[in-house]
């Protein structure tokens, strides 16, 4: 019983030591190469960040030099920006990206803020939040398609408001009419079916409620009124 167990432990100690020697005998990289890895480490990622604090600066400066009202840095903004920002509008959008009518005018609601009030929005472009230009223009764009989903809700509770109000000893001639009033309204972007019922089709006392520029009210009514006209055209055919 004694031999047995001097035995084992001998054994076991043989495999102990000879486990000790195998792993002393494995090479450990030089200290110098190591140094030099490290090295590498730190030199890509300073150039990553030297790369990340140039483009800041530079958006920091091309921002600054169209709140100053230079055309050409605001040609230089929306070559840079703009199909990006639009693709971010379509990711946002998701099953309404289709919908490209929807995604330039978001875009657009973007760019008339950058513009707006000489810039003063842009002017508050803070390159210290480490936030490209692009991503400060996606966070606008976030927020002008919450805006555009709740004014869809309003004009759709409207609508259904409208309806239920609407006196019941109305001829034939009146629902036809709202019929192809509504079937012409769908033919409309959200924006422009916002003006209609907002502004061209409010009551007097209403129409002001949502204030439009004289440039776009210029502008959308005369978009509804080729529509319209080609609408009209389409149904006499």
């Amino acid at each position: 019983m004694i031999f047995a167990i001097c035995a084992v432990d001998k054994t076991v100690s043989g495999g102990l030591t000879r486990g000790v020697k195998e792993k002393n005998l494995s090479p450990e990289p030089p200290a110098e190469s190591l140094a030099a890895s490290a090295q590498q480490q730190g030199d890509a990622q300073a150039e990553h960040d030297g790369c990340s604090r140039t483009a800041l600066r530079a958006d920091a400066i091309l921002a600054k030099r169209c709140v100053a009202g230079e055309v050409a840095a605001w040609e230089e903004l929306y070559a840079q920006c703009h199909d990006p920002l639009c693709l971010s509008i379509k990711l946002m959008l998701g099953r309404l990206s289709a919908d490209q009518s929807l995604v330039d005018e978001i875009a657009a609601r973007v760019w008339y803020a950058l513009v707006a009030n000489d810039g003063d929005l842009l002017a508050r472009y803070n390159p210290k939040r480490r936030a490209r230009l692009i991503t400060f223009m996606r966070t606008l764009a976030k927020g002008e398609i919450s805006n555009h989903f709740r004014a869809e809700v309003r004009r759709r509770e409207r609508e259904l408001v409208a309806l239920r109000e609407r006196p019941q000893h109305q001829g034939a001639e009146p629902e036809h009419t709202i019929s192809v009033l509504s079937e012409f309204l769908d033919t409309l972007s959200p924006g422009e079916r916002g003006f209609c019922n907002e502004h061209l089709l409010a009551e007097a006392a209403d129409a002001g409620a949502v204030a439009y520029s004289s440039a776009s009210i210029w502008q959308l009514t005369r978009r509804v009124y080729q529509k319209l006209m080609r609408f009209l055209s389409r149904s006499k055919g």
